[in-house]
């Protein structure tokens, strides 16, 4: 009987032993690689866009007047012209310290006074002006988030000129406005500060030229010709990263 049982728990045993060996023995399943990790593709959007800006502006601006004259011999002096204000839009690039942009500003309009010995003041008239102009600016590094600035544009400048009269003459007929286009050219300094990643506030003086301007000829065949305009600018604006 005891021979019996050795001989069973030794069966058993050998049969654990052998499906244990046999399991091993059999091919596993070849496990899944995993899958590659998504990746997005670069934009081209953001490549192409990443230092592109708008920019807005506003500014207060104090004309020059160079000197006058008129079509007819009757010399004014005492010329004087007034105050105005300026709004503009511009698109641009910025790469490191450089940057550059194309701005369309108008100047709202101004008005002239000059004097004659009949009367002070005698003649009057107002001008208004569209310019465009092509920018260059330079960075001079940055400080505290402050960097300041110089550059300088060059492009064209559409004056209009109208209300053309002579308080000492009685205005038989109104005198037609008129306009014209010249050479503009400025130059400019000033600091920026960038509130946020996509935007900065740019305070800055412009001195821009704009050449002349001449009104139309009124009854008594005076006609002003306003030469060497210019002006300097005060300037806030706020520019946004796309």
């Amino acid at each position: 009987m005891r021979s019996l049982k050795t001989f069973a728990a030794i069966g058993t045993l050998a049969f654990a032993l052998c499906t244990t060996a046999q399991a091993a023995d059999l091919p596993r399943a070849p496990s899944m690689p995993l899958p590659p990790p998504l990746v997005r593709a670069p934009s081209v959007i953001d490549e192409v866009s990443s230092n592109w800006y708008l920019r807005g502006d506003v500014g207060y601006r104090m004309n020059h007047l160079g000197s006058v004259a008129n079509l007819a011999p009757v010399p004014t002096t005492a010329d004087k012209i007034d105050k105005s204000g300026v709004i503009g839009l511009g698109v641009g690039y910025k790469m490191q310290w450089f940057r550059a942009d194309v701005t369309l500003d108008y100047g709202t309009k101004t008005k002239y006074w000059g004097n004659t010995t009949a009367l002070v003041p005698d003649f009057t008239a107002r001008i208004d002006s569209i310019t465009t102009l092509g920018n260059i600016y330079g960075d001079l590094g940055t400080w505290y988030g402050v960097t300041p600035y110089i550059g300088a544009g060059v492009g064209g400048a559409y004056l209009r000129t109208g209300d053309f009269s002579r308080a000492s003459l009685p205005l038989i007929t109104p005198v037609p406005a008129t306009s014209n286009w010249n050479l503009a050219w400025a130059w400019m300094a000033g600091i920026s500060y960038k509130i946020s990643q996509n935007y900065a506030v740019d305070l800055g003086y412009r001195h821009i030229s704009f050449g002349e301007a001449t009104t139309g000829v009124d009854f008594f065949g005076n006609q002003l010709t306003f030469k060497k305009l210019s002006a300097d600018e005060i300037r806030l604006g706020l520019r946004w990263s796309l």
